[in-house]
């Protein structure tokens, strides 16, 4: 049992007085690591009491007394709370260990909040900590540590983060857009041609530092909104059927530049999309609390994408995951592609994916666009699945031969003999990213023979002209797009 203290600390250096007996608080045990090739980490399991954790200590040598601890320090330092994990770090890597080495050490916990007192005589100021000093402990250097290596603080997960590890239960990602966090994401810039659904949109930047805007945070939520590209081309006298698009400029794609010829028209929309480049997992469980777009052929891109192709690019060869579809159509012949209905799931190939994409589906009465809804993805080593508000609605198991067993005959060509010596999951068995975005048109989502308001798909997904039609129908589907945004309130990801 340890005793209660006052700290003060003045100029750096922490004083103490005890007494108090009447306070008692047994300090959280520690756990100390040797790292290679020198350093030493210690990791305090959190207490939702302790406002400051101080570790000191010493190398000691043969001569020196164990019953006591002495006035010196090899390190002393204050340790750094985890914001994702439970508890508190301290690392020193500058200082070299040995195996074989004895450590004395000690550590101080401050459990309230620190005040000012001024000493009436000199009128010095004084921060004061009350807290309590931990028993002497003793460690002994057995094995120095790989410094990416789990401690005894670090329970195993399955779950992997690109350059770096992960703890089981650790938050490994999460943005609340308070505001835009260009550390977290990437904004992409390009006309995405080689796009396996080929949307009749651009990905731009933000157009304004508005609402005007494409791309935007307002109130805690990040926004994107599709915009018609005409209403910019035309402060350039210029229009989606003869003008120019150059997006060279911070491009992020393989196609940044387009001139208008003929039947190829400019994208007729502009749009979003940011990807967490900087952040790659693999396992784990992917929560988005969002409100989805809303208006005819709008569909959200709430996506894990392949960060490292691993199995090819084409037609989604390594791997798409959707965290949630829904088609922003109201009134359809078929309520499965409409904004009553929610879909996800794995991609394996874009061109077979009625065999095993979006296979389970959750229909609404009203519509999924009018609230805020918490989407999550739950990847593991043995199965995908999906849900909405914390209930489960779909679960996507590997079949003997994996989930490429699902993919019919037609689709086991070349590609699919790369995974021949695969996981059970691939291509779900590598880094993905996060992708959040808003697509429009294209020639997958919306299938021909559809029709919206009682009027038939304007374009062929097959046909040369499918962008220009779809843009000589704006008339009929401008007028829907009563709420044509994706809003986010926050994504994150916790390891397994």
């Amino acid at each position: 049992m340890t005793s209660k203290v006052i700290a003060f600390l003045f100029v750096f250096i922490l004083s103490v007085q005890g007494g108090f007996d009447d306070w008692k608080y047994e300090t959280p045990t520690r756990s100390i690591q040797a790292l290679k090739p020198k350093g030493l980490r210690v990791f305090l399991p959190g207490d939702p009491r302790i406002k400051l954790f101080l570790f000191e200590g010493y190398i000691q040598n043969d001569t020196q007394n164990t019953s006591v601890f002495l006035n010196k320090r090899d390190f002393w330092g204050f340790g750094q709370k985890q914001k994702n994990r439970d508890g508190w770090i301290f690392e020193d890597r500058n200082i070299a260990l040995e195996v074989g080495q004895t450590i004395v050490h000690r550590s101080f916990v401050s459990i309230g909040n620190p005040f000012i007192k001024t000493n009436g005589t000199n009128k010095d100021a004084l921060l004061q900590l009350a807290g309590y000093y931990s028993p002497m402990g003793i460690f002994t250097v057995k094995v120095l540590e790989d410094p990416t290596a789990r401690g005894a603080h670090c329970p195993e997960t399955a779950t992997k983060v690109r350059g770096g590890y992960a703890c089981a239960q650790e938050v490994i990602f999460e943005d609340n857009f308070d505001n835009f966090r260009e550390d977290l994401w990437q904004i992409e810039q390009y006309i995405p041609f080689n796009h396996p659904e080929h949307p009749f949109v651009s990905y731009q930047r933000p157009l304004s530092s508005d609402s005007n805007s494409n791309i935007f945070i307002e109130n805690g939520f990040l926004n994107i909104v599709p915009k018609l590209q005409q209403d910019i081309l035309k402060q350039k006298n210029e229009s989606i059927q003869t003008g120019a698009l150059d997006l060279l400029s911070g491009c992020t794609g393989d196609t940044c530049v387009m001139k208008a010829t003929g039947v190829n028209v400019l994208p007729p929309i502009v749009s979003g999309r940011l990807t967490s480049a900087r952040f790659a997992f693999t396992y784990g469980t992917i929560y988005i609390r969002a409100k989805l777009p809303r208006g005819d052929w709008i569909y959200p891109e709430i996506l894990l994408e392949s960060s490292t192709k691993k199995y090819g690019s084409l037609n989604y060869a390594s791997g798409l995951l959707k965290v949630v579809l829904s088609r922003g159509n109201v009134d359809t012949n078929s309520r499965h592609h409409s904004i009553h209905e929610i879909s996800g799931g794995p991609v394996i190939n874009a061109k077979c994916r009625d065999s095993l994409e979006f296979y389970y589906k959750k229909m609404s009465e009203g519509y999924w666009s009018d609230d805020f809804h918490e989407y999550a993805l739950q990847w593991t080593p043995e199965r995908i699945s999906l849900d909405v508000d914390g209930v489960n609605f779909a679960t996507y198991l590997p079949g003997p031969a994996g989930l490429r067993a699902w993919l019919p005959q037609s689709c086991r060509g070349e590609w699919y003999q790369l995974f021949r010596n695969a996981s059970a999951m691939a291509p779900f068995d590598h880094h993905f990213q996060i992708a959040l975005g808003v697509a429009v048109g294209g020639t997958m989502e919306f299938p021909d023979g559809l029709k919206s308001g009682g009027k038939p798909k304007p374009w062929n997904n097959r046909g040369r002209k499918a962008t220009l039609s779809f843009w000589q129908d704006k008339e009929n589907w401008l007028p829907t797009w009563t709420q044509p945004g994706l809003v986010v309130d926050y994504v994150k990801v916790v390891a397994l």
